[in-house]
C-alpha cells in the first residue's frame, strides 16, 4: 500500500473501531483488498478509489449504537443516511488534514456519498459499490458476519448470493468465492 494510503488508513482506524454494526476495521481491509483486485482488470482511478475504500464507512463512528443495531427498516434507513452524511464530512477532514489534492477530495467524497445507491453512472462509484459487496464473500469476512449478525452460514450465504455487481470482474470473483462458501457450508452440515 502506498505511503499516503497507509496514512489515510491510520487516521481511519480509530473511527472504524467505533462502529457497532460490524467489525468495520476488518471490513475495510477487505474492501481495500477487493478494490485492488478490481483495479487489476477494471478502469478506475486508484487515487480516488483506494482512499474511498478506506474511508467509505468511517461515518458509522458517529451513528448512535441504538440506530446501528436497530432491526426496524426506518431506523436502519436513518442509520445508513447518517453514516453517509457523517462519513463524507469525516473523509473530507482526514484528507484535507493530510494535504490530499482538493480536486481528488471532492471526487472521493462524491464516491463515498453514493456507495449505497443503485445504478450510479460513474465508473468509480460503481467500483466502490462492487468492492463493498465483494468484500463480504471472502472466507474470513463471511464467517465474521455469521458471528456478528448471529446467523448461520447458510443464512448468510442466502443473503450474499443476492448481491448484484456492475463489473464482470466483480461478478467472476464473487461467483468463485460463493462456490467455495457453498462447499464449506455443505461440509459443515455433514
Amino acid at each position: 500500500m502506498d505511503r499516503i494510503y497507509f496514512r489515510i488508513f491510520e487516521k481511519a482506524k480509530p473511527l472504524l473501531k467505533k462502529g457497532h454494526r460490524k467489525d468495520f476495521l476488518s471490513h475495510t481491509e477487505w474492501v481495500v483488498k477487493s478494490m485492488q483486485l478490481l483495479l487489476k482488470k477494471e478502469k478506475g482511478d486508484e487515487s480516488i478509489l483506494i482512499p474511498a475504500a478506506i474511508l467509505h464507512d468511517v461515518g458509522w463512528a458517529k451513528v448512535p449504537e441504538k440506530l446501528q443495531t436497530a432491526r426496524d427498516k426506518n431506523s436502519q434507513k436513518k442509520a445508513l443516511e447518517l453514516h453517509l452524511k457523517y462519513g463524507s464530512l469525516m473523509a473530507k477532514k482526514i484528507l484535507t488534514d493530510l494535504a490530499y489534492p482538493e480536486n481528488k477530495i471532492r471526487k472521493i467524497v462524491s464516491v463515498i456519498l453514493s456507495h449505497k445507491f443503485k445504478n450510479p453512472h460513474d465508473q468509480n462509484k460503481r467500483l466502490l459499490i462492487d468492492a463493498d459487496g465483494l468484500s463480504d464473500v471472502f472466507k474470513e469476512p463471511f464467517y465474521q458476519d455469521v458471528k456478528q449478525y448471529k446467523t448461520t452460514a447458510k443464512q448468510n450465504y442466502d443473503i450474499r448470493k443476492k448481491n448484484k455487481f456492475y463489473t464482470l470482474t466483480a461478478k467472476t470473483i464473487f461467483n468463485r468465492q460463493l462456490v467455495d462458501r457453498k462447499k464449506e457450508i455443505g461440509n459443515l452440515q455433514n
